[in-house]
């Protein structure tokens, strides 16, 4: 099985990367490669008045310091999120959820048509599709050591807010995402420990889970206010033109 796994993700590294290799751009990977020429604070800025935020910008940049105007390194660099997502199935999924569903997970990841379609767009979605993944699988194995009383992995709780927060500033619907997420695992940590209560068992780890969360979703609204006016004023603009109303 882990031969057939590794075997799928080279295939499918092969199949993701094969329609990078062009230089033809459309008018929103134009605009992403101009933003990608200013400079870290003038990119806060600009993007702060378009319809996305900061984040896949600022790695474009890195990207543009790094080799210059090249579009196919631009490309790459949107692929490489796909490519990491698809091994993810091998070192994490795998392990946390049995063989087959890594090999599911990774053989999808790769050859769904919507994923080739946009692995190598010069836009933030591959890096949104990433970076919700790793929120979600960090978030899982928080959920589930606090759900089998066991010993928490401090580190699965802060590669969760650390992923969290990068989804916030990656696109709007990784917010969204995000967002929900947190809620879901906050609910399940109030019910969790209102349980034991009333089971009068020791919730010690219920309690610390609990404040522990509180502490990282502080954090996560601390460093989401800075860019906060941008985006109520953002959602002011495009709501009539560029996003579906209820």
């Amino acid at each position: 099985m882990k031969k057939l796994h590794v075997l799928i993700i080279i295939l499918g590294i092969i199949f993701i990367l094969l329609p990078a290799f062009h230089s033809s751009l459309w008018f929103d990977e134009s605009y992403s490669v101009a933003i990608a020429k200013h400079n870290f604070a003038d990119i806060w800025n600009i993007t702060g008045h378009d319809v996305h935020p900061a984040l896949y910008y600022w790695g474009l940049h890195i990207i543009y310091i790094i080799f210059g105007n090249c579009i196919l390194a631009f490309r790459l660099f949107s692929v490489l999120a796909i490519i990491i997502l698809g091994i993810l199935g091998y070192t994490h999924i795998r392990k946390d959820f049995g063989d087959k569903t890594g090999i599911l997970f990774s053989f999808l990841t790769y050859f769904l048509p919507i994923m080739c379609t946009y692995a190598s767009e010069l836009r933030m979605y591959s890096w949104s599709c990433l970076l919700v993944g790793l929120m979600s699988i960090y978030g899982y194995r928080f959920y589930k050591d606090v759900k089998e009383n066991s010993k928490i992995e401090l580190k699965n709780l802060i590669l969760f807010g650390i992923f969290s927060i990068c989804c916030c500033y990656i696109h709007y619907y990784a917010l969204v995402t995000a967002g929900l997420i947190n809620l879901m695992i906050l609910i399940f940590l109030i019910v969790n420990l209102v349980k034991k209560n009333k089971a009068q068992e020791n919730n010690l780890l219920a309690k610390k889970a609990l404040i522990d969360f509180l502490i990282l979703a502080g954090i996560q609204i601390l460093l989401y206010i800075p860019w906060l006016m941008f985006m109520l004023g953002q959602v002011n603009h495009v709501r009539g033109g560029f996003w579906i109303v209820v």
